[in-house]
């Protein structure tokens, strides 16, 4: 039996971050992954912008493993939740003072993110 991946048991707000985590995720890799096929028909090559663009994809490969990882009862997940929400929205707040981005999606669903892994029973499910 893999007792990870069965639903029963798993307290509503593990349920709503792993759905939140992988949905950010595939939702960021196929708009990634648009951006990337975008920019290698443009032909011309610019390192920042790879850069950029390989890490948008790695951040959205880190949210579907966290996902799993908080599934598994992985403790160091959800505190790399809670980390990585707080950075996300720090560097997001940034890039909008910046006038570089809209920062109300990306910021509503790190709170939502850390908000949900905060919850006592978020706690105890990844503490087992």
């Amino acid at each position: 039996m893999m007792h990870g991946l069965l639903l029963r048991g798993i307290p509503f707000p593990i349920l709503a971050a792993v759905a939140v985590l992988w949905i950010s995720a595939a939702v960021g890799l196929v708009e990634s992954g648009g951006d990337w096929i975008a920019y290698t028909d443009r032909g011309d090559s610019n390192p920042f912008t790879e850069i950029l663009l390989f890490s948008l994809m790695f951040a959205d490969l880190v949210n579907a493993a966290l996902g799993l990882a908080i599934q598994f009862h992985q403790r160091w997940a959800r505190s790399t939740v809670i980390g990585l929400c707080i950075f996300r929205s720090a560097t997001t707040l940034i890039a909008a003072i910046a006038g570089e981005t809209s920062p109300y999606l990306p910021i509503a669903i790190n709170l939502t993110l850390i908000v949900l892994m905060l919850f006592p029973s978020s706690a105890a499910w990844c503490d087992r």
